[in-house]
């Protein structure tokens, strides 16, 4: 059995203290490009404000709202009791979640959109839910159904779903920051240096620490995604080794990711923006945006596939 499919409760663990780490690492980094800007307008303690308002205010206001965001974006609805396949997507959703050890039913929601895909949110383990669009209902069987919604609350059970959010938009705000710094950085530069120049030379080092910072940010940047991409792969792996945990056989998910794939292997921008736009596709089972090795969120399917295969 190939070491990808092996998952321990260690390997869980390590996999949520890299994540930390991920976050500790954004957070300096916010605070870098901030205190930078500041350098740039004179005023360190704006600067300071800066990253404050990010990290304490924004932060939480974008975890907290996030759900209603998600919910405005996908246009879904609570699974219909009404509705066969909807009920029967819920009661797949309440087993699964029994067999993995979740006291709470995560709240399930249907997407209104005929592209097969399904994820998992939620702040905590009470309040997590499963968003499975109407397509993935019509395509799968109910084996593959399974193993789709099992491999979701595994993502719940490992506490992939916070830890991945509050990654997600602590990358947001440093992506904003260093453009928002890579803009005015001529005329800051240029600014902070005209006036300086009637100084001695303590204003030509805090430039050049400045300038060092500038770059510290971007390498520490490129790392922090690199490292956050490689979590993200590590996770997606784990989750299915997860599922068919859960449901005691492999097939369901493996025949489950051939479909998915197959059915568009490259969405158009209609069947992007109906599962949420861009930013939502790294939360999806799978992920059409296809990136090579390092830069790439998802593992290759074919891998998955052939993994799956191979367990049980």
């Amino acid at each position: 059995m190939s070491s990808d499919t092996v998952i321990t409760y260690e390997q869980v663990r390590k996999n949520q203290i890299r994540t930390v780490i991920l976050i500790i690492l954004y957070i300096v980094l916010i605070f870098l490009l901030s205190f930078t800007i500041g350098y740039f307008y004179d005023n360190i303690a704006m600067g300071a404000a800066i990253g404050c308002f990010i990290v304490f205010v924004l932060l939480p206001i974008q975890i907290f709202t996030g759900k209603n965001t998600i919910g405005a974006n996908t246009r879904w609805h609570e699974a219909n009791m009404d509705d066969a396949e909807e009920r029967e997507a819920f009661h797949l959703v309440e087993g699964l979640a029994i067999s993995a050890g979740l006291r709470d039913t995560p709240r399930v929601y249907i997407i209104p959109t005929d592209v097969p895909n399904a994820f998992a949110g939620g702040l905590s383990l009470k309040n997590s839910y499963v968003g499975i669009t109407r397509g993935l209902l019509e395509l799968l069987d109910k084996p593959e159904t399974e193993g789709v919604i099992a491999h979701e609350i595994s993502h719940i059970t490992h506490r992939d779903v916070l830890v991945s959010t509050v990654s997600i938009y602590l990358m947001s705000a440093v992506i904003l920051l260093g453009t928002i710094l890579l803009r005015m950085s001529r005329y800051g530069l240029g600014h902070r240096s005209r006036r300086s120049n009637s100084k001695d030379n303590t204003a030509a080092i805090f430039a050049a620490l400045a300038i060092a910072g500038l770059i510290l940010s971007v390498f520490i940047k490129v790392i922090a995604n690199l490292v956050n991409l490689a979590i993200s792969r590590k996770r997606e792996y784990m989750a299915d080794a997860n599922a068919v945990r859960i449901c005691g056989y492999s097939e369901g998910i493996a025949n489950a990711l051939t479909k998915i794939s197959n059915y568009s292997p490259k969405y158009s921008r209609d069947q992007i923006d109906s599962l949420g736009g861009d930013e939502m596709l790294c939360m999806y089972i799978f992920n059409p945006k296809h990136k090579i090795g390092l830069f790439s969120t998802h593992p290759p399917i074919e891998k998955r596939i052939e993994i799956l295969r191979n367990m049980y």
